[in-house]
C-alpha cells in the first residue's frame, strides 16, 4: 500500500466544503436520502463537481443500502462511504420504502443542521455523524472509478479517537470551526479509503487495488514522482525488478490499461493541478509534465477533460479560496 499516492490523489480532487451534522435517534428509524449538489451548493465553491457522502456510526447499529443492493450492516466504529453521493437507504432495520430525510428536515436545509435528535420509541440510542464533501472528480478520475457506490470499513482506533475528540468543536459555530469540519471529513474519508483497501480480496482490481500491488504500486509510484521522464514500460520494469511482460500484463490486469495509457493520464492530471494553482504560463507546465510541444498539450487535455487548458484555469479562478 502507498498512502502518499492516496494523499495526492485526494489532493488532485480537492476536497473542499465540507456539511457535517450528528443525529441522534431514540427508537426504531429508517430513512431514505438522495444528497445531490443542489442541497448544498451555497456551501460548496463553484466549480464542485461531485458530492461525497459518509455517516460514521458513534453508537448503536444500523443497516445500509444503495437500491436494490442488499443491506449491510453496520456498527458502532463503523464509517459507511457513498463515494458517488447516490441515493440510499439506512436505519435501525430493514424497510422497502423508508420516508425521506428531506421530508423529516421539513422546511429546514440541511446546511442550517448540527445536530438532530429524534424520539420514535424506547430502543437504544442510535448515533450517527452525517458528512458531505465537495470535490472536482475530474481532477483524477481512476480514484472515484476504483470505488463502490457504497462500502462499510471499520475506522482505525486512532480515527475514533480523532473523531470522539473533534465531533463537538467541530459542530459548533465556533471561529475556524468550518476549516476544521473540512479538515475531519478528508481525514475520515481517508481513514475509509485505507480500510476500504485493507479489506480488498487478493484478486482486486482498480487502482487503490494497484495501490498496495508491489508491482503494480511500484510503476504507479514512478510514474506519479516523475511523471516527466520518458517511461518505457522495460524501464518501469527495470526498476521494478520484474521483466516487460509481467509487469505490462499485471498492470492492465490490476489497473484496466496499459502503463503508456496511464502515464498519459497522470501527465494531465497533474498539469490540471498546476493550472488551478495558477501562476506557471501554459509551456511551462506542458513541459514540467512532458510535453515537448505545447499544441500537442493543449489537444491531449482538451481530450482527457473535454475543456482547453485555458478555461480550466479560469475555471479554477472563480473559485473562492
Amino acid at each position: 500500500m502507498e498512502p502518499d499516492l492516496l494523499s495526492d490523489a485526494l489532493s488532485m480532487v480537492r476536497l473542499t466544503g465540507a456539511v457535517i451534522f450528528r443525529i441522534a435517534v431514540d427508537g426504531p428509524w429508517c430513512v431514505s436520502a438522495a444528497p445531490t449538489l443542489a442541497d448544498f451548493a451555497p456551501a460548496l465553491p463553484p466549480g464542485t463537481n461531485h458530492l461525497v457522502a459518509f455517516h460514521v456510526f458513534l453508537s448503536g447499529e444500523c443497516w445500509v443500502r444503495c437500491p436494490p443492493r442488499p443491506w449491510a450492516r453496520a456498527r458502532a466504529g463503523d464509517a459507511v462511504v457513498l463515494p458517488h453521493g447516490q441515493l440510499h437507504q439506512l436505519g435501525d432495520h430493514c424497510e422497502e420504502s423508508p420516508p425521506s430525510f428531506r421530508d423529516v428536515l421539513g422546511k429546514r436545509s440541511p446546511l442550517e443542521l448540527r445536530e438532530l435528535r429524534f424520539r420514535t420509541g424506547e430502543a437504544p440510542r442510535t448515533e450517527v455523524l452525517c458528512g458531505f464533501l465537495g470535490c472536482d472528480r475530474r481532477a483524477f478520475s481512476p480514484l472515484f472509478s476504483a470505488l463502490p457506490p457504497i462500502f462499510v470499513t471499520t475506522l482505525g482506533s486512532g480515527a475514533q479517537l480523532m473523531v470522539r475528540y473533534a465531533v463537538d468543536e467541530a459542530l459548533s459555530d465556533q471561529p475556524g470551526a468550518g476549516s476544521l469540519r473540512v479538515r475531519l471529513a478528508e481525514l475520515m474519508f481517508l481513514e475509509s479509503l485505507r480500510g476500504y483497501m485493507r479489506d480488498l480480496p487478493d484478486d482486486a482490481t482498480g487502482w487503490l487495488a494497484g495501490l498496495r500491488d508491489p508491482l503494480v504500486g511500484k510503476a504507479l509510484k514512478l510514474m506519479h514522482e516523475a511523471a516527466r521522464v520518458e517511461w518505457t514500460v522495460e524501464a518501469l520494469a527495470e526498476r521494478a525488478a520484474c521483466s516487460r511482460s509481467l509487469l505490462a500484463e499485471r498492470f492492465k490486469t490490476v489497473i484496466g490499461e496499459a502503463p503508456m495509457h496511464y502515464l498519459t493520464r497522470v501527465r494531465l492530471h497533474q498539469a490540471a493541478q498546476r493550472l488551478s494553482d495558477g501562476g506557471r504560463s501554459l509551456e511551462a507546465i506542458a513541459d514540467e509534465v512532458g510535453y515537448a510541444s505545447p499544441a500537442a498539450f493543449q489537444r491531449a487535455f482538451k481530450r482527457c477533460f473535454g475543456v482547453a487548458p485555458g478555461a480550466w484555469r479560469r475555471e479554477a479562478r472563480e473559485r473562492p479560496h
